[in-house]
């Protein structure tokens, strides 16, 4: 199967969230699609693009402006109802924000940032932009707006939905999920690099090591100071020493954090399923260090396709119900997702991506449901399978991923 990418997805809620601001702040980690929304979706009358030697840009021209110029257009400009947009704001540093401080929120402005911890420091209590801007953050593509934009069914193009979540994917024109393994996969370790360079950290093999053991589902803190005091990378197996690299790979949306459902405990998950794929095969079969064939790719892939769209699928139904995913790490009667709203369940989800499912498979999805029964009375039982032609199951809503997109609570 090939797919020709041409195409843009629209992501309606965040462009209503962006418009609806005065000065808004749009951020995010890197390649997420914040300048693509802004200059797809936003009208402006100047745009400015900042580099990391602080010289100023302009997008129309590609001239180079100091920045007591900048400061002297946004002034006056602002003032006659202008919009100004201004990406990689942050990298002009402090007196740039003491300058916006000074000013009359007048006009529009929307400022773009490509760092997801250091965003949020900038309109923090102490922070010259608090109470003056409007926060946006751009993470990965929603999975529902890639269905909706798209209308893609069918096991393969699901698949190719759930790598669609990063827009590098879709920037490579053709593709097609063995090509993403063959090609854009590869290009991760120079992702990662882009977005710990904008936050100001470094790349450490500890950080690496990390990403490796959460990827291969070694995922509570206390695995993941196993999997390095097994490699002698920290000095002893002690959960409290990874815990700030956990909470910082979080901080900057490489990691998302879950909480375990009856058990103070958390599971760290990569954030894009792309990442993810990458570091678990990597750490596997050593990936980067060779070159794959198509006949050795479909195997690999088909290895980690199912905890990819487990995850997604997870992830996605929650935000469609406004819930909070949960994961349950019961020993009996393990479902792939307990979702919460008001500290209340409202959703059981159960994802199985197989082409087809056997007596064995069918026999084990009724046992988890049976097992919640008690535990979880009158909550909705979702089963997420490619085709919701595949198996009928009694008191239980057998659904594809587009079937997300008619889902109401």
């Amino acid at each position: 199967m090939t797919i020709i990418l041409t195409m843009i997805i629209e992501r309606p809620e965040l462009t209503r969230r962006i418009s609806s601001g005065k000065w808004v702040m749009v951020y995010g980690r890197r390649k997420t699609g914040k300048s693509f929304l802004v200059r797809n979706f936003e009208r402006y009358d100047e745009y400015y693009f900042v580099k990391r030697d602080r010289t100023v840009i302009t997008t129309d021209g590609w001239t180079e402006v100091g920045q007591d110029v900048l400061i002297d257009r946004l002034g006056r400009g602002l003032r006659d109802g202008k919009t100004y947009c201004i990406d990689e704001f942050h990298r002009l540093g402090d007196a740039f924000l003491d300058t916006l401080h000074s000013m009359e929120v007048s006009g529009r402005l929307i400022l773009i940032s490509s760092t997801q911890h250091l965003s949020r420091s900038l309109v923090s209590r102490s922070s010259p932009l608090l109470g003056k801007v409007k926060e946006v953050r751009v993470p990965p593509i929603d999975y529902t707006d890639l269905l909706a934009s798209t209308g893609w069914t069918g096991k393969e193009r699901y698949e190719m939905l759930a790598f669609m979540k990063e827009p590098l994917v879709i920037a490579q024109g053709y593709s097609d999920p063995v090509e993403v393994l063959l090609g854009t996969l590869l290009t991760v370790p120079a992702l990662i690099g882009e977005i710990f360079t904008e936050e100001d950290r470094m790349l450490s093999s500890t950080y690496e090591a990390i990403l490796r053991s959460c990827a291969v589902g070694r995922s509570t803190s206390g695995e993941v100071s196993s999997y390095l005091f097994a490699r002698k990378m920290i000095m002893r197996d002690d959960p409290s020493l990874v815990q700030q690299y956990l909470r910082n790979l979080t901080d900057i949306g490489v990691l998302r954090r879950y909480d375990v459902w009856g058990k103070k405990r958390n599971v760290f998950k990569h954030a894009s399923p792309l990442m993810g794929a990458f570091y678990a095969l990597d750490e596997r079969y050593g990936i980067s260090d060779r070159e794959l064939t198509r006949k050795e790719a479909r195997p690999l892939l088909d290895e980690v396709i199912p905890r990819t769209m487990e995850d997604v699928l997870r992830d996605c139904i929650a935000d469609r119900l406004g819930s909070v995913p949960y994961l349950d790490l019961s020993a009996e009667g393990e479902v792939d997702g307990i979702l919460i709203r008001f500290n209340r369940p409202v959703a059981l989800v159960e994802v199985k991506w197989k082409k087809r499912l056997d007596k064995k498979d069918v026999s084990e999805i009724e046992r988890k449901f049976t097992y919640k029964e008690e535990e979880f009375k009158k909550v909705r039982k979702v089963l997420m399978v490619p085709d919701r032609d595949m198996v009928e199951l009694e008191g239980i809503e057998v659904m594809e991923p587009m079937d997300i997109l008619k889902m109401i609570d």
